[in-house]
This record gives structure tokens, C-alpha cells and sequence, in this order.
């Protein structure tokens, strides 16, 4: 498992070794993912493999993603034959209860106060496996600043504080938003081992 600064450095040692190339969310996605060999991931925005493909290629892994239409999933899983991909709507996964160990999501601002996947990102997670939000837009400061000035609107725009209390209401717990780089955030949380809502108000032990 790797440290925070032990994994930047592999980011850029990875990148030019491989050549595999990875766009602003993804490599705030991959900078800041716990994972170690023999995980499940899941990349719940799987418009391309390069993600799945980049932590695949330093750790032995169960790599799935989701994607919106059939012809897309076909080609996807021919570009990386050994992943599991699958045409899905993100509100209804077609895998079973806590099996992944990090899921991973891409969430454009515009997307609102639209957050029904979280309920389906911690059923499929197992306990004390880690949520990933990349959230791609201005940062909340020139957002309130540009709205205030008149010169923008931000109604609609999703806000990182609204999006950790929706990630506290399914029980995502040591929620935390962390600006990876000028115009891409990520949110975080865990799904503890410990008795709690699963998001469709059932109970889960461990």
C-alpha cells in the first residue's frame, strides 16, 4: 500500500514508463486511492479504461467499470480484455453487496444535487472500503466570488460541502474534500466496519 508521497512519485514514474496517460480527474482519482494487491475497484464512470489500466499496472487487481451504453462497454473491454466492464446505470450496479474495495467516481458540477449513486456506492463497497468523488469545476471560493460579482451562475452547481453531508447521510464516514489540482477536487469517505445505515435504511455488521 502506498503513502501519499510515495505514490505521486510512482504517478510520474508510471506515466513515463508506460506511457499510459491519464486526464486531470483520473490522475486526482489515482494520487489519492488506497489500494493493494488483490483489490476490487470499481470505476463507476468508466468512459475510458485508463484508470482501471494504470492501477492495474502496479498492483494485482479485480478491475470493473460501468458505462452507459452497450456498444461503449464492448469496446472498452476490448481495449482491456481482462477488466469487467458492463453497460449499468450508476443508481443500480450489477454486482453484489461489499464486494469492492475502492469505488471511484467522476462528477462534473453541473451534475447539481444529484447524489443517488452514493446509496449504491456503499452497498457494493466492503467495510472500510474508500469512496472517491473527483469533482471537475471551479473551485468553491471563485464559484462564491463569481457569483457575488455577478459575472457567473452558479445556481445548480454542485457545492463540496453539500456533497460530504450526502456522503455522511448514507454513512460514509471521515468524509473529507481536498483540492488535487486547480480546477479538480476529490471527495472522500470510508465505509467503517462498524453497524450503520447502508443507505436504504437497513442496518449492516460486520
Amino acid at each position: 500500500m502506498l503513502e501519499r508521497t510515495q505514490e505521486r512519485s510512482w504517478l510520474s514514474w508510471l506515466g513515463g514508463k508506460t506511457g499510459t496517460q491519464l486526464h486531470g480527474a483520473q490522475k486526482a482519482l489515482a494520487q489519492w486511492a488506497i489500494v493493494d494487491d488483490y483489490n476490487a475497484i470499481l470505476d463507476m464512470r468508466c468512459s475510458d479504461v485508463a484508470l482501471l489500466r494504470y492501477l492495474s499496472q502496479k498492483f494485482s487487481l479485480r478491475a470493473c467499470g460501468i458505462v452507459d451504453s452497450a456498444q461503449q462497454a464492448r469496446a472498452l473491454q476490448d481495449d482491456m480484455p481482462d477488466a469487467e466492464i458492463f453497460c449499468a446505470r450508476k443508481e443500480d450496479i450489477p454486482w453484489r453487496d461489499k464486494c469492492f474495495d475502492a469505488v471511484f467516481y467522476h462528477m462534473d458540477k453541473s451534475e447539481g444535487e444529484d447524489c443517488g449513486f452514493l446509496k449504491e456506492a456503499i452497498r457494493v463497497l466492503k467495510p472500510n472500503g474508500q469512496l472517491l468523488i473527483a469533482v471537475h469545476g471551479l473551485p468553491e471560493i471563485l464559484c462564491g466570488a463569481a457569483e457575488m460579482a455577478g459575472v457567473g451562475d452558479m445556481e445548480g452547481h454542485l457545492k463540496p460541502h453539500s456533497l460530504l453531508k450526502e456522503m455522511e447521510n448514507v454513512s460514509f464516514s471521515d468524509v473529507s474534500y481536498r483540492l488535487s489540482m486547480p480546477f479538480v477536487g476529490i471527495a472522500m469517505g470510508w465505509k467503517r466496519n462498524e453497524g450503520g445505515s447502508n443507505g436504504n435504511g437497513e442496518k449492516y455488521t460486520i
